[in-house]
């Protein structure tokens, strides 16, 4: 399955979830009066908001990685490599370019 698919279906049930949720908490309020129990009325007041924070750090740690799937760091230090042998031979066209030509 493709990422957009998965993304999409992980919206569509967390949505399926809370409505049915919602539904659920509601009908149980107008039916004779009766109120849902503390953990029934913990789990609807809390889980949207658990169900965001949790997608919220699956998409930060998602977001570490680069598209190539190389961390953050290791770009960083392969840059880091790549500019020191820039500047090493940069050095040496400027030692080349310094030396006096025989004549």
């Amino acid at each position: 399955m493709t990422k957009p698919r998965l993304r999409l279906l992980m919206v569509a049930m967390w949505i399926a979830l809370v409505g049915a949720l919602f539904v659920w908490f509601t009908f149980m309020n107008k039916s004779g009066g009766v109120s849902p129990s503390w953990v029934v009325s913990v789990i609807v007041s809390w889980l949207p908001f658990l169900m965001l924070v949790g997608v919220w750090l699956w998409v930060s740690r998602a977001s570490r990685r680069s598209s190539s799937g190389t961390s953050w760091v290791d770009l960083y230090e392969q840059q880091v490599v790549e500019n020191r042998r820039t500047n090493a031979l940069l050095e040496r066209i400027a030692a080349a370019l310094e030396k006096p030509s025989p004549g």
